[in-house]
């Protein structure tokens, strides 16, 4: 079958499922399906993200299309004032407040958000983002409604964590696998770590990107850098995403092209002093520090030379579907979950300085490879990782939970 039939193919098909999935709720008189979202941060706010909001920004109103009635509980502190509005884009946003500083915010204010939605709201599915928020999830069952968990990785083996907040998490692990209906995981890898470790299945439901190109190359000259003429590294400042062994192996390596390093640490410590150190005494190194400029960040990832990759713990990252997307040569730490994510679109090192000055030298040698790769990853975005494809997993599932939950047959899950 020719390409175009079949892809015209795949979009009927997944139009009539959808059209059909929404006509039972028609026939039966029922509402569309109410969904519940805890412990994000909010839609889009514009004080705090993480890529729990940049994907849920991209999933929420695709499900609100696909006829779902969404609400989404939002941390007060994570918005200007300007930013709290009651709805966006068909989606109910609720704010509460978010007491307990940096380490508690979380906790207290999903906390403060499930009492709210048990007390005034009624809900079909109940949704979750984060293992941690397991013992909130258990609480939500006194609602009587199935309760769904993205469960974001292994956030215990976190360095920022100290022993009491991985002994709390540890904990709410137990919890989300003991009282979750359903757990959702972002890999194949971590969907058998947690079959291993805890005897439970889940659905795997990675992110998505956009597949784009340069439109405003002009804006990375207030960097002071040129296109291809720089490597990047976009990431917290934090010691679990391989950022010493990164700008060490820079250092040691060959290259005339400059290094800069975007994001920020939540709070100055030894390991940022170190960090910072190290650009100090290597010219070709800039500790950028936080981009809000989505457009910037944007034309830094599509005319970065090699964009390199340093994040070990978790499952698919969402900063690297957007390197792909944005079709950069990716150089990424070798992990179960990187691998799954790359294949051979990409090129590994391991989390040494030697490992990553030998790959940042033999990539800096070979341009054809480099653009080769950028090539590569990009189509690997499109066959697999679309914003379109998540939703409609995310649709499937909460419909089939729900369904089970009233006694009624299986959703049918619909090819793409």
């Amino acid at each position: 079958m020719p390409t175009g039939d079949c892809t015209k193919r795949c979009r009927v098909n997944r139009l009539d499922n959808n059209v059909e999935a929404t006509l039972v709720d028609v026939a039966s008189n029922r509402p569309p399906l109410r969904i519940g979202m805890f412990g994000l941060r909010g839609l889009r706010p514009d004080l705090e993200i993480s890529g729990f909001e940049t994907a849920f920004a991209e999933i929420g109103p695709r499900l609100v299309a696909r006829g779902l009635d969404v609400t989404i509980y939002c941390r007060t502190g994570a918005h200007s004032p300007a930013r709290r509005v009651p709805s966006e884009q068909g989606i109910t946003l609720v704010y509460v407040p978010s007491p307990g500083g940096k380490n508690f915010h979380a906790v207290t204010s999903t906390f403060l958000a499930v009492l709210h939605a048990l007390a005034s709201r009624r809900f079909d599915v109940w949704f979750f983002v984060n293992v941690g928020m397991g013992h909130h999830a258990a609480l939500a069952r006194l609602s009587g409604q199935p309760v769904v968990m993205n469960v974001d990785g292994l956030d215990w083996q976190r360095g920022k964590w100290g022993w009491l907040a991985r002994a709390y998490i540890r904990s709410a692990v137990r919890s989300a696998v003991r009282f979750c209906t359903r757990l959702i995981t972002d890999a194949d890898a971590m969907r058998v770590f947690y079959q291993g470790a805890f005897g439970v299945d889940s659905e795997m439901i990675a992110y998505g990107a956009d597949v784009e190109r340069s439109e405003h190359p002009e804006l990375i000259s207030s960097l002071g850098v040129k296109a291809r003429d720089y490597y990047l590294i976009v990431s917290r400042l934090i010691p679990e995403n391989s950022l010493l062994a990164m700008l060490e192996g820079f250092c040691r390596s060959g290259t005339s092209r400059r290094l800069l390093v975007v994001g920020s640490a939540n709070y100055e410590d030894a390991f940022h002093a170190r960090l910072s150190a190290i650009a100090a005494a290597d010219a070709r190194i800039t500790l950028v520090g936080h981009v809000s400029d989505q457009e910037l960040l944007k034309e830094l990832w599509c005319n970065c030379y090699a964009y390199l990759h340093g994040h070990s713990v978790g499952g698919t990252n969402p900063a690297l579907l957007r390197g792909m997307g944005y079709g950069s040569c990716v150089l990424a730490l070798q992990t179960p979950f990187n691998r799954e994510v790359l294949l051979d679109t990409g090129r590994y090192f391991t989390a040494d300085s030697a490992s990553v000055a030998a790959l940042v030298d033999e990539i800096d040698a070979a341009p054809e490879c480099a653009a080769r790769l950028r090539t590569l990853a990009q189509e690997r975005i499109r066959l697999q990782y679309t914003w379109d494809g998540v939703a409609d997993d995310y649709e499937w599932l909460f419909r089939n939970v729900a369904a089970a939950h009233r006694g009624l047959p299986p959703v049918a899950k619909r090819g793409r």
